[in-house]
């Protein structure tokens, strides 16, 4: 074939692709494919000052990730989808932590997030979250001030804040005799300040004398000075919220400066193995207060009983569960129960699901108010005993008798 031809014969080539493209021959363009996956996003404090805590709580995502892709995934109107979650480290800071989950929602296109830890970072993030239409199931934050935004995208495992310290202010008030005078300190941090204020206003409202009161800076390395004034107030309990490094300065400076309190109480650290590890014998009899427990008794088709759960995180992750671990764990499950019901991951309708709620898992009861706090459940009193730890209050849900005095 000379060349005239050859040309000619691709003339006509060309032409008839041009044909079959612009009179729609050929296959149909193929549709693009639901995603196999749902993506979830998570800034956590891997590093820094709350990385003990950020670790435990993505040992609860991943716990609970696991458990359900292990079934097959989430159940989305019959089509089961795997769970995958992007994480991130916000070392522990605020700021890095609002920037992370933006970076996630608008480059990592996540669908829903789980919480970092802790009321201050969640207080920046859900704001950003609430931008973009995302919801965020806020495992750790229960600080009032994240719910008094108007914001319908924000979902809050633990009960608010500032109920924390009420079973431990019962079980003082139970004692015979009782005390009569507290002492009340927190970090300046937005969870244990808000805690703090609803301890001095319960405390107040059972007839306790607040007879010291104070917010010492975050971080601080030495109490001496705030442990002198709470001796020189005649306190007789004190009730301390904060984290675990500001626990175990507080106990070591009591003990420097001979403080005789007759009870001690935590909103964190004694649940923590480091707490005795670090303190040894003065750990003896401190209470502490949790959102939960492991001796809890509650179930759920996903991960059983509450001992069910403590025995598969044990042999997944090892010892030193506590509330932080689990409350990621229960997070997950909510989101996951929500999708299901809706049948889709559109926002809308999962949030009408999650505000529509009334249940109870693992974890425990879960009913959400109009702000997204969660209005079901409550704290318990614990305190280590033998080394040991023993839930003491309320009685109803006591594994034995609180010590008092110390």
């Amino acid at each position: 074939m000379n060349a005239v031809k050859k040309t000619a014969v691709l003339v006509l080539a060309l032409f008839a692709l041009a044909g079959n493209v612009f009179a729609g021959g050929g296959s149909e363009p193929e549709k693009k494919a639901e995603p196999a996956t749902i993506k979830i996003g998570a800034s956590l404090a891997l590093t820094g000052s709350l990385s003990r805590f950020g670790n435990m709580m993505k040992n609860g995502y991943d716990m609970w990730k696991d458990e359900v892709n292990a079934t097959g995934g989430i159940n989305v109107g019959g089509a089961k989808k795997l769970v995958e979650i992007v994480y991130y480290d916000d070392q522990s800071d605020n700021n890095t932590s609002a920037q992370l989950t933006e970076k996630l929602i608008t480059e990592d296109n996540v669908q829903f997030l789980l919480g970092p830890y802790g009321s201050g970072p969640t207080f920046a993030t859900t704001a950003i979250a609430e931008r973009y239409n995302i919801i965020t199931i806020a495992t750790t934050a229960n600080a009032a001030n994240i719910y008094t935004r108007g914001f319908k995208n924000v979902f809050a495992v633990l009960p608010p804040g500032v109920k924390i310290f009420n079973s431990f202010i019962d079980m003082l008030a139970a004692q015979n005799p009782r005390p009569t005078k507290v002492a009340i300190i927190a970090p300046n941090d937005n969870f244990p300040v808000s805690v703090a204020e609803g301890a001095q206003n319960y405390a107040k409202s059972k007839g306790f004398e607040v007879v010291y009161y104070e917010v010492y800076p975050k971080g601080v390395k030495d109490m001496s000075s705030t442990i002198l004034k709470i001796k020189n107030s005649g306190a007789e309990a004190l009730l301390a919220s904060g984290y675990l490094e500001e626990s175990v300065l507080t106990v070591r400076q009591l003990k420097d400066q001979r403080v005789n309190l007759k009870a001690i109480g935590f909103t964190t650290g004694p649940e923590l193995e480091d707490f005795q590890n670090n303190l040894g014998s003065d750990a003896e009899n401190i209470c502490g207060v949790a959102w939960w427990m492991p001796q809890m008794v509650y179930s759920d088709p996903l991960f059983g009983s509450t001992q069910d759960y403590t025995k598969k995180y044990a042999a997944k992750f090892g010892s030193g569960l506590a509330y932080q671990g689990a409350a990621g764990s229960q997070g997950g499950y909510l989101l996951q129960m929500a999708i299901e019901k809706a049948g889709t991951t559109d926002t809308d309708k999962v949030r009408g699901v999650l505000a529509a709620y009334d249940g109870s898992t693992f974890w425990g009861p879960v009913k959400f108010d109009a702000a997204g706090q969660n209005a079901a459940g409550g704290a318990v009193t614990f305190q280590i005993q033998n080394k040991n730890i023993q839930t003491v209050w309320p009685q109803a849900a006591a594994s034995a008798k609180p010590v008092y005095p110390l």
